[in-house]
């Protein structure tokens, strides 16, 4: 399990403390995640402990677990998901009825419900087109944002509240005032728990560590803190997330942390990497440690192609890359906004009709792993195969377990039992090629073959309403109404991605790439107008070399930077140059740059 990882990744897979670990780009974060997660459920002496894991996504904690299910390890004792996720699990279900907000029910609202209200919030209080409605709470049940957003952010929750709804915030809220009204549920949690790892910590908010500390410091020191991530990489502060220090860090868990580092770079050139440090807030060392890091690769700035002509540019250098055998799923194109993407794609596809695209993003399905339809979607529309045995089996069990939770059945949940409802689910057969049409039908056989009526478990329906309500509500955004409504296409969203990605700048965080072609890269997109208007300049520097960070860090050899010309603003102005991006002094391959602060 060790053998592979070099002294710096081995020390902190082997270190039995609470540990934070600064892991720059590309220095394997993810293999000592998931390295130090089977370490420790290895040395498991009891079924009654368990692991749990935190990611931002549960695109990532699915991730984790497969690896864990290919090393060969049980994951019956790992609990991954979201900090959401956890908190739904382990503390409000089993809980809420102690909260006068909960005690007579609730579930959790769409994303699309929750926009669906802030439009309506917005049009009801006047507000200016760039105000943000920020519905964060702190610890004190105040919301963090001052301004013009912020009785309608309170407008907001209470309407959820009268429907027995809750956002994410509320829920964050409400788990925290249940940790902090009955201590015996964090010293009941941290009993079971004996590790809790948390992956991108710099994305945490103050109320998910202090959640997690409530855990920690009620454990007595026998469930222990392991986080890691890059502060550099912390692009999710506009929505409270923020890489705390290691002296705040044990102040929340009531004992001291240590800080380890991964330093070591075994993605990119060193060309790429000295190129994307140029927009490091915090400076660190970086060096590339693959075999032919000194290759030059390509790193091309172009500022003079309009948006009107950019995807024959973009079709270009796929092309060229293709022709000089790069894998289509090692290129990636990026932007800040998905209304682009769609756009381009599609013009990128009949210049190029022949390469397939992946856009893993851009999905009709509303992900939620909350939900028990979008769990049992995710079993019918993945293939079965070898690869996916042991994860389709993991899913399988899962879906037992809600069942019996869902509707008061017993069902065994063992190996045998989750092999043979897997038999079942492989054999459901639906003659429609309408997706929607197709997952409610396979849907109503396998509960008429448990003989289970589903009218009968409002909780279900409830989840039924909400799945494919946001499937309709989705397709009815400008981002997917030309998206194929096919069973083919849903299932081709869980399939292992085979063509050239596209992806924002914020989802293709934590992905790699031989060559990484971003474009958008404007003022007022990179960074967002909330991180400019009425902010200090500081704030708008921060958020944007971050976001340049993050997406160099993704190139392994070949990156191209576009800031088109042509894109206007609600004013009519045209968009200027991303300021950090045209102020950089760097030695570019022929690249097509007017004069840009000075350059």
């Amino acid at each position: 399990m060790l053998s592979k990882l070099n002294p710096q990744q081995k020390e902190a897979v082997k270190f039995q403390e609470n540990a934070l670990v600064i892991a720059c780009p590309g220095s394997g974060k993810t293999r000592v995640l998931t390295s130090k997660i089977a370490y420790e459920l290895e040395k498991m002496s009891t079924k009654k402990k368990m692991v749990v894991a935190l990611t931002y996504t549960n695109r990532a904690a699915e991730e984790i677990s497969k690896r864990i299910d290919e090393m060969g390890i049980s994951t019956e004792q790992l609990w991954a998901g979201t900090i959401h996720s956890f908190c739904f699990q382990w503390i409000l279900s089993p809980y809420s009825s102690n909260l006068s907000e909960l005690k007579y029910g609730f579930s959790i609202a769409d994303e699309f419900m929750v926009d669906e209200l802030k439009e309506q919030i917005f049009e009801e209080y006047n507000l200016p087109g760039f105000t943000e409605i920020n519905t964060r709470i702190n610890r004190q049940g105040s919301y963090d944002f001052i301004g013009a957003g912020n009785n309608p952010a309170e407008e907001l929750h209470k309407r959820l509240l009268n429907n027995r709804m809750i956002d994410f915030d509320l829920l964050l809220y409400f788990s925290y005032q249940l940790l902090m009204k009955y201590p015996k549920i964090s010293l009941h949690l941290g009993r079971i728990f004996t590790y809790i790892l948390i992956d991108e910590f710099q994305d945490t908010q103050d109320l998910q560590y202090a959640i997690v500390g409530q855990i920690i410091k009620a454990s007595q020191k026998k469930c222990k803190l392991f986080l890691v991530g890059d502060p550099n990489q912390a692009i999710y502060s506009s929505l409270g997330g923020m890489a705390k220090e290691v002296s705040e860090i044990a102040e929340e868990i009531g004992c001291e942390i240590k800080k380890l580092e991964l330093s070591g770079n075994y993605r990119s050139i060193q060309r790429i990497i000295d190129y994307y440090t140029l927009y490091q807030w915090h400076v660190t060392n970086v060096e590339s440690m693959i075999d032919d890091g000194r290759d030059k690769g390509i790193v091309k700035f172009n500022n003079t192609t309009h948006k009107d002509k950019l995807y024959q540019e973009l079709a270009t250098i796929i092309r060229d890359h293709l022709n000089k055998g790069t894998n289509p799923k090692e290129i990636c194109v990026i932007a800040p906004r998905w209304d682009h993407l769609t756009t381009i794609s599609r013009r990128l596809k009949s210049l190029l009709p022949d390469v397939p695209f992946d856009a893993p993003g851009l999905t009709p399905l509303p992900r939620s792993l909350d939900n028990f339809w979008y769990k049992l979607a995710r079993l019918l529309l993945t293939k079965p195969s070898s690869k996916m045995y042991m994860t389709r089996m993991r899913w399988s069990k899962q879906i037992l377990e809600e069942i019996n939770i869902f509707t008061n059945t017993n069902y065994e949940t063992n190996s045998k039992q989750s092999r043979k409802f897997l038999r079942l689910i492989n054999g459901i057969k639906i003659d429609e090629s309408n997706g929607i049409l197709y997952l409610k039908q396979a849907f109503t056989l396998l509960f008429s073959l448990l003989n289970i009526d589903l009218e009968d478990h409002k909780v279900l329906y409830e989840h039924w309403e909400s799945f494919f309500n946001g499937i309709e509500r989705r397709y009815s955004k400008p981002d997917f109404v030309t998206l194929p409504k096919d069973i083919s296409y849903f299932r081709s969203m869980f399939q292992i991605a085979k063509g050239v990605v596209v992806n924002t700048c914020h989802g293709v965080k934590g992905e790699e790439f031989d060559t990484v072609i971003a474009f958008g890269l404007l003022r007022g997109y990179v960074p967002h107008w909330n991180s400019i208007i009425n902010q200090h300049y500081m704030v708008e520097e921060e958020h944007s070399k971050k976001l340049l960070y993050v997406i160099g860090s993704r190139a392994k050899r070949h990156l191209y930077m576009f800031a088109e010309k042509g894109r206007l603003t609600q004013s009519g102005n045209e968009y200027e140059v991303n300021r950090q991006l045209g102020r950089v002094n760097f030695e570019y391959n022929d690249s097509e740059v007017s004069l840009v602060y000075g350059i």
